[in-house]
């Protein structure tokens, strides 16, 4: 790995999973983000939805299991599968190697990509429970607005229904700029 793919790689010590950004949005013209996950044995993403862009997950090692809607869904090496835009999933690895996977975004999305340097970020600096999530619910409410995602659940529906007056509270203290130090330097 050269000097700068190290650069735009990014670690979460709480899910103990990298991510690499191979082509951001800016540099594709918009077109797409492509990232390259690694991930640990029990590494996950809970039930979501993206509301405008779809989401490609191609494996290059190791296995993905993927709840798409209602349907669970088992991929191995070479096989890829696309989200389209608005539809529920979530996404694991536990098998007992590391899984490896090619994402592509469509349309490429740059608050996504600041999201993840951020909330990884974050975790980096002990900002996050246990489980990834920001103790601060002020950067909670940015990250998932930045990233056109939106959470399930009875705690999801809680979340999502404070997410306009979370986030103007925390533009309106500043506290977008607290993740400013993570982001990848152009």
């Amino acid at each position: 790995m050269n000097t700068d793919t190290i650069q735009r790689r990014v670690y979460n010590p709480v899910q103990k999973d990298y991510a690499t950004f191979v082509e951001t949005s800016r540099e594709s013209n918009g077109k797409r983000s492509h990232l390259l996950l690694e991930v640990t044995l029990g590494g996950k993403v809970n039930l979501h939805r993206h509301k405008t862009y779809s989401e490609t997950f191609i494996v290059r090692s190791g296995t993905l299991n993927l709840r798409l809607g209602n349907r669970k869904l088992v991929l191995g090496e070479g096989e890829k599968i696309t989200v389209p835009p608005d539809t529920l999933h979530a996404w694991s690895n536990t098998s007992k190697e590391p899984l490896v996977c090619t994402v592509i975004l469509e349309p490429g999305h740059e608050g996504f990509e600041k999201t993840l340097q951020a909330g990884y970020g974050l975790a980096m600096d002990g900002l996050t429970n246990a489980k990834g999530i920001p103790k601060n619910p002020l950067h909670l409410a940015l990250l998932l607005n930045m990233s056109d995602i939106q959470m399930q659940g009875l705690t999801g529906i809680l979340i999502n229904a404070l997410l306009a007056p979370l986030v103007w509270l925390a533009q309106r203290k500043g506290v977008d700029k607290d993740f400013e130090k993570y982001y990848l330097k152009s």
